[in-house]
């Protein structure tokens, strides 16, 4: 919110609706100025109760460590000074965003209507198992933080804070039905996640970023897979785009669409982003993601650790794909080794270039 500013601006997108005797139509709540702490929450979403006894240890030890470490994470990635703050908190964001993409009642829906656990304490536990299931392909995707400080319109809050965009799944379309949508093991898919209301955070598989197209963008991307270990960098992260208005109202249009029932904004006027856009085709605001002016999106590459004298301790390549038996590791070795050895040349000769 603005400075000095206690209330957002909310949108129901499903108000009751009620026909007065005169036949007038009104749609109750629909607008309402009110405090972070009066919506956005549901009593006991998360409380378990067995044999007549609640518990909601889930929302005070789990949860609260998530949100605690989170709310750094999201202040790090947000500051001017991100690159050094952000080391510690680094993983503890895709905890967090798998965390705000899985709890709300949208993301609990969709595990009642995927896994059918038979009551809500077992809908609990279920929740917990598989947290961080989308961390592994966040993290070989590519991230974009991008800026609305140049435009007067900022980014909104949504009930479904981690949207799912996927050009060719218009928001009709039977598999975006609530509580689905386009899984991101689809190279088109990108993650939309608003850090506040002047950061976003946009993550793109690496083969759509480094060559997008309709044809492709329902195509399962390389590799895909849950819960598997692999190796994170933040060192490639774009930061270098600042968006005008009509950009973030696409960004805020998907938000609307992709919601559950509100979304929130600091002016009333954000909260109708379909008055700025020029076009609401859904393929095209893939777009606003295209721009030629970065281009560092998607040159990520191979990544090899190593320790003493060269020997390797992991590999992995751009997907994810690691040594499957002795012979690949072997041939890893062979390429360490070698680029070992040139570091060292380099570092040789510098060391004679100080000498004289």
């Amino acid at each position: 919110m603005g400075d000095g500013q206690t209330a957002y601006h909310r949108l129901d997108l499903s108000p009751e609706i009620i026909k007065t005797p005169s036949g007038k139509i009104v749609r109750k709540g629909e607008k309402s100025l009110k405090g972070p702490t009066k919506f956005f929450y549901e009593s006991d979403l998360y409380t378990t109760n067995y044999f007549g006894e609640e518990n909601d240890d889930i929302e005070k030890y789990l949860f609260g460590k998530i949100d605690t470490d989170g709310a750094s994470a999201v202040a790090a990635l947000s500051s001017p000074d991100w690159m050094r703050e952000i080391h510690p908190h680094f993983l503890n964001f895709f905890e967090y965003m798998d965390a705000q993409r899985l709890r709300t009642p949208k993301g609990l829906t969709w595990l009642t209507k995927k896994f059918k656990p038979e009551n809500h304490n077992n809908l609990l536990h279920l929740m917990q198992h598989i947290r961080r299931m989308h961390c592994t392909m966040w993290v070989e995707g590519v991230m974009e933080v991008v800026s609305a400080d140049d435009s007067e319109i900022k980014f909104i809050v949504s009930d479904n804070p981690v949207t799912f965009y996927n050009p060719v799944y218009y928001p009709g379309n039977k598999a975006c039905k609530f509580p689905f949508d386009p899984g991101i093991e689809l190279i088109g898919t990108r993650t939309l996640f608003p850090l506040d209301k002047n950061h976003c955070v946009i993550i793109t598989n690496l083969e759509y970023a480094q060559k997008p197209g309709k044809s492709k963008a329902s195509v399962e991307r390389t590799n895909p897979r849950y819960f598997d270990d692999t190796i994170a960098r933040y060192d490639d992260i774009i930061r270098n785009r600042k968006l005008n208005e009509s950009q973030v109202s696409i960004i805020n249009y998907i938000l609307k669409n992709r919601a559950h029932r509100y979304i929130a904004a600091e002016k009333e006027d954000w909260l109708y982003p379909e008055k700025t856009i020029k076009k609401r085709d859904w393929m095209s605001f893939d777009k606003l993601f295209l721009s030629p002016k970065f281009q560092l999106l998607g040159t990520k590459g191979e990544i090899f650790i190593g320790g003493k004298n060269g020997k390797l301790i992991a590999s992995q390549d751009d997907f994810g794909r690691k040594p499957k038996n002795q012979k690949e590791w072997d041939e890893k070795q062979k390429q360490a080794n070698a680029m070992h050895a040139h570091v060292l040349k380099l570092i040789k000769r510098e060391r004679e270039k100080d000498e004289i």
